[in-house]
């Protein structure tokens, strides 16, 4: 019998914000935002529910790529 070779698709990459895997986004310092987050985050205010999650993960971003 003939050995079958597997092969691994990736389908987009996973979102820092909503962990998510999407086809399209933005690469910020090789992590990626999907386009859905980062319409949010762009009309995200201060009084926002969403506003401290956002800090967080962009805090996250920093500090990977600092230390």
């Amino acid at each position: 019998m003939p050995k079958t070779k597997t092969m691994k698709v990736r389908l987009g990459d996973c979102c820092m914000v909503c962990k998510k895997r999407k086809a399209e986004g933005l690469q910020v310092l090789n992590t990626f935002m999907c386009e859905s987050c980062e319409e949010e985050l762009v009309q995200l205010n201060e009084q926002d529910d969403k506003y401290e999650t956002y800090v967080k993960q962009m805090r996250n971003l920093s500090t990977n790529f600092i230390g």
